[in-house]
């Protein structure tokens, strides 16, 4: 069982895009993207509606642009940044009998992966790194009260 918040849904994803793989690794790679893909898709979809609960909406009830780029919002600005912060961290689970062992997989690649990374990739690495350990520390406790 791994562990993202929702802000690092995509850059985790795209991180693991840029691993050159082969064969079982590529398709176990792939299994463990497509559902943080799916995942980022549905924590947009979210926003926006949080978003559209708080902007302003023409007729049709598409979102109005603000001048300076993003919407414009009406309301309490402070509680809609106040949700939306809440929502961008909350936390993604990824578990599933189904993806044990793309996850093995996806664990050895990370924690073996040597190659210089810019600072992005250095941060996305982290993420990876963070959740896998976090995931073990869990583990471990979760055997310890049995």
């Amino acid at each position: 069982m791994i562990t993202l918040q929702n802000k690092d849904l995509r850059r985790a994803a795209d991180f693991l895009l840029k691993i050159t793989l082969k064969g079982k690794k590529q398709i176990h790679r792939m299994r463990v993207v497509k559902v943080l893909q799916e995942q980022n898709k549905s924590f947009a979809d979210e926003e926006l509606e949080l978003i559209k609960s708080f902007a302003e909406l023409d007729d049709n009830g598409e979102l109005v642009p603000a001048e300076g780029g993003g919407y414009k919002l009406i309301g309490d600005r402070k509680e809609f940044r106040k949700q939306q912060q809440e929502l961008m961290d909350e936390e993604y689970v990824i578990e599933g009998k189904n993806l044990e062992t793309a996850l093995k997989t996806v664990e050895e690649v990370i924690m073996d992966y040597n190659k210089e990374l810019s600072e992005s990739d250095a941060e996305a690495h982290f993420l990876w790194v963070e959740a896998f350990e976090e995931a073990k520390e869990n583990e471990e406790e979760k055997g310890d009260e049995e």
